[in-house]
């Protein structure tokens, strides 16, 4: 899997980019964040149309659940042994991720049992899975959404807030007029709530 790691002294970020992204897409954000963050940038190894992406779909908002699953293990395990590599504790990583890579965010972090507590989730939708019940108590993530987004919907978006805040994780949520993209607004929320 491809991926960029840049050891730093402040915040260790997983940096998860949107359709058509790569590793580079979510640095300015990363380091406007924190300059001096640790940072681990994935490419997804799905390919579409000359789109990388995290995991497969079949169409608009159309999600291939094998290789959701597929690519989420692949993603933790990638994930523990580059944090082993370099020392770094998993559960000191902040997962941050826009749409595609915020949805794959999202997914390991409510399916899978691991160490990663905390992440910065824009633009993100429920994937319709649904499938662990242990609680969550301890992790937290901040989900924007924006009211004129063409591809999340509100009702997506409110399932996968209803999902997490169900296992006990603590919830902050941020909603803004614009569309699918990122904006200054949710950075600075972010960015508060990243050192709160």
């Amino acid at each position: 899997m491809n991926y960029l790691f840049r050891k730093g002294t402040g915040k260790p970020l997983i940096l998860l980019h949107g359709t058509g992204g790569d590793e580079q897409s979510l640095m300015e954000i990363a380091e406007y964040l924190d300059p001096q963050s640790t940072i681990l940038s994935f490419r997804g190894r799905v390919v579409e149309e000359g789109m990388n992406r995290f995991f497969k779909r079949n169409g608009l908002n159309q999600f291939d659940i094998e290789s959701l699953e597929e690519e989420t293990d692949h993603l933790l395990e990638e994930i523990i042994r580059i944090s082993e590599e370099n020392d770094i504790a998993v559960s000191d990583w902040t997962m941050l991720g826009y749409s595609n890579g915020a949805n794959i965010a999202g997914h390991l972090l409510l399916e899978r049992d691991s160490e990663l507590k905390k992440a910065i989730l824009l633009h993100p939708m429920s994937l319709g899975v649904d499938t662990q019940s242990a609680a969550l108590l301890g992790k937290k993530a901040i989900l924007s959404f924006g009211e004129n987004d063409p591809i999340v919907s509100e009702d997506t978006w409110q399932q996968l807030v209803h999902q997490m805040e169900r296992r006990g994780v603590d919830v902050t949520l941020v909603k803004t007029k614009a569309g699918h993209q990122v904006t200054m607004e949710e950075i600075d929320q972010a960015k508060t709530w990243l050192y709160s």
